[in-house]
């Protein structure tokens, strides 16, 4: 007797399937063949294993009981090179083999509320508690959805106007879901308590919260989940001794077990959670392990690196490069748990496309035995001279090294903050040698090390073999691979770093492009591994997760307390708008392609997202660019540029420690009413209720600032009110 199971091998993303195990007679079994299973349900036992690249991994959490189950396949499923299904009963034990199919109904599946440590709660959340939102979806990898924290006093569907919107956020999809943090900040208690839901005296001993999730632009997609309840601190039952719990989580206040409360005669109380570490849980100049290889391998491009696995003094400098450039924040050269959730959005922004490295031969028609994109291993240990160095080394190096590919990335990063020299297309990624000797060519850079980029200049492409062209690409190494990559002239002191081929006008020179390659990295770095020949293997996944593999997850969860809106006030000069806070601006600035004459008195002329072009109306003396229409993207670089003269602004005259919500309030005013709002003293009470510390009578004062009661501006004031005392970034309107 053997058994089978029976059930769809092709199911679709996100559809359930029943699958049942039934006995098959064999040819020499004489004893009839019965469905009925002689063993119980509980004694069947069903996995689903799943192979990512060569090995095989345990995909469910639980196993399955009993002779027919149901499993609905995840997205991630429908892209692993093979998934299985294992069923063990009569004794025996047999699989089959599933290829999930991709869905054509784009759609969000479920939400789960995890705990900061991605797993299941065991226990009710508190406030001071982080809750994951992990949204599931099929059909909609790298598509938006929006996700928003609810204080439920209403109808979740409907989304009465009693629910509290806590906060909501904009996540891309990635292999099948989108996780999503959102903090039960303390301050919220007093807001969850004045709502009282009818003939009740109070919230009760619970508040109730739920997260709802939606494609974005599609309310009807909309879902949600069953509430979860958070401890009311400031509920009180008469005589009620509370004795607290040991918090068992690192991040967590560990609170003495016999200490004791009694709230009848105490203020609220509850477990006060910091995301900061306080240094304990960041990674610092002296460790060493493999999590480190990858970011200095993914940072590459921020000053210039190799692939160690020791945090050195570059490393440190180059997480202070990245902490200043790209994430806005100020310089620790440590890594905690916003800097690696900052690496993975630049990795995802700026992923380099390996297939824009494949070889040249693919063009030739010359060449009949064409490579398969990177080379055919050939000459490996083979060199051109008595000197083994790797300028004469012949090897076809197994694809394009990771560190180039990043340090790209990072190149085209900072070229996208301005608007004169734009970075174009490769010329040249991978030669093999078949290609080199149909040139012929000799040098072997292009054999997985090199890349020739070409660039323009005020929208002119800079190409042809001109002497004009020499001084352009010499601005364009000194304002960019000099200065941001670290990238040496003419491998002149190029050891271990980023090189740049000489600019000129002779053979080995170049006259039209730029030339950057890692060939004077040590052999180490130049080992094999860290050559790759496909997209999957360029990023590597994120590094929050390879983080919380290889058992850093207090650092992927702790984040740097200047940078946190949660912990003290601080002073206004290390902050800056936060994503939240630049998205609530821009909702209320809408984007507008064309020249406009905005609602103020004077109607000046304006585009994008509220991007001054002039004081005054429109009157045609504009920019061609502007009269032409901008796009969203050029509206976003116009918004970033502009935003930070309003962040200077409140950090000249706002001489208070500020939170990131209550800096993030002040900069929106400001990016509404002007720069010298405060210095001009158009609003004298606000300015001097902040001087005084004096925080919730300044938010009052938002709520003047309406140029006599304008509607939109009423409702804007208020939003921005919202947000300085309660953190809650609320630009529906």
């Amino acid at each position: 007797m053997k058994i089978k199971i029976v059930g769809n091998l092709t199911p679709e993303v996100g559809v359930s399937e029943k699958y049942t195990v039934e006995k098959v007679k064999e040819a020499f079994d004489t004893k009839p063949v019965t469905i009925v299973p002689e063993q119980p349900d509980s004694e069947i036992k069903w996995n689903i294993y799943v192979k990512d690249a060569k090995v095989w991994r345990l995909a469910n959490v639980k196993e399955k009981k009993g002779q027919s189950v149901t499993y609905k396949f995840s997205e991630i499923s429908s892209k692993a090179k093979d998934v299985a299904m294992i069923v063990e009963a009569y004794g025996k034990e047999t699989l089959i083999h599933i290829k999930p199919q991709p869905t054509s109904n784009p759609k969000i599946t479920s939400i789960e509320l995890l705990n900061v440590l991605k797993k299941i709660p065991t226990r009710k959340f508190a406030y001071g508690d982080s809750i994951i939102a992990r949204v599931h979806c099929v059909g909609m990898e790298l598509l938006p959805i929006v996700v928003t924290l609810w204080e439920n006093d209403g109808d979740k569907q409907k989304l009465k106007t009693t629910n509290l919107k806590i906060d909501t956020q904009k996540k891309f999809v990635r292999r099948g879901f989108a996780d999503v943090k959102f903090y039960l900040n303390p301050m919220h208690v007093n807001l969850a308590n004045s709502k009282v839901d009818k003939g009740e005296s109070d919230e009760g001993k619970y508040h109730e919260y739920y997260v709802t999730a939606e494609i974005l632009g599609k309310e009807e997609s909309r879902k949600a989940t069953l509430d979860t309840h958070v401890a009311n601190p400031d509920y009180v039952e008469k005589k009620l001794i509370v004795k607290n719990e040991i918090a068992t989580k690192p991040v967590m206040e560990v609170i003495n077990s016999k200490m004791m409360v009694d709230l009848s005669n105490s203020q609220s109380w509850w477990p006060f959670k910091e995301d900061n570490c306080g240094g304990k849980y960041c990674i610092k100049k002296g460790d060493k392990n493999e999590l480190i290889r990858e970011i200095n391998i993914r940072l590459a491009g921020f000053g210039g690196n190799v692939p160690t696995d020791e945090f050195t003094e570059r490393t440190e400098r180059m997480i202070k490069q990245f902490q200043r450039d790209y994430m806005k924040v100020p310089e620790t050269g440590k890594i905690c748990g916003n800097v690696l959730n900052a690496i993975d959005e630049f990795c995802f922004k700026w992923n380099e496309q390996i297939a824009e490295y494949t070889c040249l031969c693919k063009n030739l028609n010359s060449v009949t035995d064409k490579c398969s994109g990177f080379g055919k291993g050939r000459y490996n240990g083979v060199y051109k001279t008595a000197t083994q160095i790797e300028r004469y080394h012949n090897y076809e190096r197994p694809g394009i090294h990771r560190s180039l590919l990043w340090g790209v990335s990072s190149l085209r990063f900072y070229l996208s903050k301005q608007s004169i020299y734009k970075y174009l297309w490769k010329t040249a990624g991978y030669r093999c040698w078949d290609h080199n000797n149909s040139v012929p060519r000799k040098t072997t850079n292009h054999m997985g090390k090199a890349v020739d980029i070409q660039f323009s200049k005020n929208g002119i492409t800079i190409q042809g073999k001109r002497q004009s062209n020499l001084s352009l690409l010499n601005e364009i190494n000194d304002n960019f691979f000099a200065k941001f990559l670290n990238a040496k002239y003419q491998w002149i002191d190029g050891k271990n770093n980023f090189s740049i081929e000489p600019i000129g006008m002779n053979e080995g020179q170049t006259w039209s492009w730029i030339h950057l390659d890692v060939r004077e990295f040590d052999n180490e770095y130049l080992d094999d591994k860290y050559f790759v020949k496909n997209q999957e293997q360029v990023s590597n996944g994120s590094i929050v997760e390879l983080g919380e593999k290889l058992g850093f997850s207090n650092t992927c969860m702790c984040e740097d307390v200047r940078n946190n809106s949660k912990n003290e006030r601080v002073d206004p000069k290390v902050l800056k708008t936060s994503s939240n806070g630049k998205q609530f601006i821009r909702d209320w600035e809408h984007f507008k392609s064309n020249l406009y004459n905005d609602d103020s008195e004077d109607r000046n002329c304006t585009i994008g997202y509220g991007n001054l072009v002039h004081l005054g109306p429109c009157d045609g003396s504009e920019s061609q660019e502007f009269k032409n229409g901008i796009t969203e993207s050029r509206a976003l670089e116009l918004f970033e540029s502009r935003l930070v003269e309003f962040e200077r602004a409140v950090q000249r005259d706002i001489t208070v420690p500020l939170y990131q919500f209550e800096f993030d309030a002040l900069v929106s005013i400001l990016f509404n009413c002007g720069a010298s709002f405060f210095a001009k003293g158009k609003a004298p009470q606000l300015h001097k209720h902040l001087l005084n510390k004096q925080y919730e009578k300044a938010a009052k004062e938002f709520l003047d600032i309406t140029s006599g009661g304008i509607g939109g501006l009423v409702k804007r004031r208020k939003a921005e009110n919202n947000m300085f005392l309660n953190n809650i970034y609320d630009s529906t309107h």
